[in-house]
């Protein structure tokens, strides 16, 4: 099925681009997690937070090697989506990662970045309706950081 939305993400470099670009950018900028357990703490806590169709876009948008990377994330949800709180999504992220949660803004705001360059800009918006102010000041300033297109 062609789907005839927009399709080029926030950075031109839309699907295809691969994990290793994905996780070297999170490497180069927060060098002290291994870049993968990062991402992984918070598209995981991402997944549990937002309803499940944006979650679906949001994977369908990733490269192949980025979902499958991440396959225990995108988990079948019958539940509903938990609260979207500030504390709890940090705490989430700061426990997978096993540090306090005042060091997980400088993650998210990376592994955020790193989200919006594989995602369309329109997808991107609809997720930051989904968050609490606080976070989605954090998700909006890092589209600033994006990749942008050349």
């Amino acid at each position: 099925m062609m789907h005839n939305q927009q399709t080029t993400s926030w950075s031109g470099d839309g699907v295809g681009t691969s994990a290793e670009s994905f996780l070297a950018r999170i490497n180069r900028e927060v060098p002290e997690y291994p870049p993968t357990d990062a991402a992984e703490a918070v598209i995981c806590a991402l997944c549990e937070r937002l309803p499940g169709g944006l979650v679906q876009e949001m994977k369908e948008q990733l490269p192949e090697s980025l979902r499958e990377l991440f396959q225990h994330c995108w988990k079948e949800r019958s539940a509903n989506a938990r609260k979207f709180d500030k504390d709890d999504f940090y705490l989430d992220v700061a426990e997978h990662l096993q540090v306090d949660a005042e060091q997980v803004r400088l993650v998210l705001h990376v592994v955020f970045a790193s989200i919006h360059s594989q995602i369309t800009e329109r997808l991107a918006e609809r997720i930051a309706r989904e968050m609490p102010p606080n976070v989605a000041g954090t998700w909006d300033g890092a589209r600033r950081a994006a990749d942008l297109p050349r």
